[in-house]
Order: structure tokens, then C-alpha cells, then sequence
């Protein structure tokens, strides 16, 4: 079984929202691209455009230290848009190393 370090659990909440975001952007330009030929879906480009700007919010604004649970945007905006850069490797604000086990946090 494999160690789940501060690290991957990051990584993996911005992963999800980073895929989600995407597929919000994708919904909003087929959904523009095609809203002039279907009269049934015009309202898929604002259904896009609302999962991808919700699921921005969330990278940015909504993923946390896991142990001074303080929002981490510095962090999650940098780099990569599926994980953490390893240069990443403190915490900005408690300064927990960023690839300790999760475990020893909580």
C-alpha cells in the first residue's frame, strides 16, 4: 500500500478539480461552437462556464493545509495543472514538510 503524503492528497484534489474545470471549458466551447445549429442546448455554454469557474474557484480558493487547514492558493496556482511542483516543500504558513505522511497531521 502506498503512503498518502500531504503532497499526493493535494495533488489529487487538484487533479479532480483541474479535470473537472477542463470539462467545463470543453461543455462551454462545443456548446458555443454548436448553439448556433441546436435550438435544444442553448444553454450549455453557461453550464460550462459555471462548472469550469466554479471548479477554478475550488483549486484556488478551496484546497487546504491539512493541518493548519488554511487555504493554500500560492501553492495549488503554481506549476503543473494536475499536481504540486516538487519545489515546492514547505507549508507557507505552518511550515509542515509538504512530503511528511498524512497521518502524523491529524
Amino acid at each position: 500500500m502506498e503512503i498518502m503524503t500531504i503532497r499526493s492528497e493535494i495533488s489529487n484534489k487538484k487533479r479532480k478539480a483541474m479535470i473537472i474545470a477542463y470539462s467545463g471549458l470543453a461543455a462551454f466551447v462545443l456548446g458555443m461552437i454548436f448553439s448556433d445549429k441546436s435550438t435544444t442546448l442553448p444553454i450549455l455554454p453557461f453550464i460550462g462556464f459555471a462548472i469550469f469557474f466554479l471548479s477554478m474557484l475550488r483549486v484556488f480558493w478551496g484546497i487546504r493545509c491539512p493541518r493548519c487547514r488554511r487555504y493554500l492558493p500560492p501553492l495549488t496556482s503554481y506549476g503543473s495543472p494536475f499536481s504540486l511542483p516538487k519545489k515546492i516543500k514547505y507549508c507557507p504558513f505552518c511550515g509542515i514538510d509538504i512530503d511528511s505522511e498524512l497521518k502524523e497531521t491529524k
